[in-house]
């Protein structure tokens, strides 16, 4: 009988903090298999039938361990074997699951500004189709109207951002030394450095470099009549969700990407400040203790 394989690591989020940058790094090392589904999201699925309210067409899920475990069929003989699902981090259900069906998985977070994250959230929801309001901030505000209509977890962009509450419940179930946090900052500007930090927290060789010079999964706007085709035909799910940088030439990805979108209107600072202030200060100073890192400029 064929012996099932199962991940030993999980990146669990956050979402648009760069875990697909991360994700792309790890599936280069030849010691570390990640999961052709870049986000299998199983544990938000497992045993629930999750009829959330989406703006745009639903996508199929992986609901069964046999789906689950499917997805590692290809391991060969890599010694760290993960998946990366950023919803995770959110979900109450997904600590304990996974805690109960692979106990001895190692956790990864990568962790945003949580205003800053929440903008990305509602840019890539724009440029997908699937969020009708056009004013971030009036979206952002529009969190506990949609909870009590059943939207789905995508536009939950205020809740996400609470990032102490929803790590003590992976620390209060798993050892301290099996879950590493890096922030979003360290990752963009220092992303080798962090992926060998990342080698070495998965037991791999630590002094493998990977390529970091594709940039994935970048938030813009529409452009023009191609990018409003691209968006219509994203929001019916007629694109794959393939990284199309592991097929194309990079310029060739830079030149669709840039007819089809326009660089993104940077976050308001005086919006970003106010946001801060009101929702996340308490959460931040309780983050900085839990996780051992200065997060004063997340603040300011």
């Amino acid at each position: 009988m064929k012996q099932q394989k199962h991940p030993n690591f999980i990146i669990i989020g956050a979402m648009k903090a760069a875990t697909t940058s991360l994700y792309a790094c790890l599936k280069q090392h030849p010691d570390v298999f990640m999961t052709s589904i870049k986000e299998p999201m199983f544990f938000n699925n497992f045993q629930k039938a999750n009829d959330f309210k989406v703006h745009g067409r639903k996508t199929k899920k992986i609901t069964t361990f046999d789906q689950y475990y499917s997805l590692f069929d290809a391991v060969k003989n890599e010694k760290a074997i993960g998946e990366a699902s950023p919803s995770y981090i959110f979900n109450e259900d997904c600590p304990q699951l996974i805690h109960k069906y692979l106990p001895k998985t190692k956790i990864i977070a990568v962790l945003r500004q949580p205003v800053e994250r929440a903008y990305s959230n509602f840019l890539h929801a724009r440029r997908a189709n699937r969020e009708p309001i056009s004013d971030f901030e009036i979206a952002f505000n529009k969190e506990e109207e949609r909870k009590a209509e059943n939207w789905s977890p995508l536009y939950y962009y205020k809740s996400k951002g609470y990032y102490a509450k929803q790590l003590e419940r992976y620390y209060s179930l798993f050892p301290k030394e099996n879950i590493k946090i890096l922030l979003f900052e360290d990752l963009v500007k220092n992303p080798i450095e962090t992926s060998q930090e990342i080698f070495e927290f998965l037991n791999v060789d630590n002094t493998f470099v990977p390529d970091t010079s594709k940039k994935v999964n970048v938030s813009g706007t529409p452009r023009g009549i191609f990018g409003w085709l691209i968006m219509k035909l994203r929001y019916y799910n007629l694109i794959p969700n393939i990284q199309f940088s592991n097929y194309l030439p990079i310029f060739i990805v830079k030149f669709l990407f840039n007819s089809a979108y326009k660089k993104a209107k940077p976050l308001n600072k005086e919006v970003a400040k106010r946001l801060t202030k009101k929702f996340y200060k308490e959460d931040i100073l309780a983050l900085e203790k839990l996780i051992g890192k200065n997060l004063q400029h997340w603040l300011s």
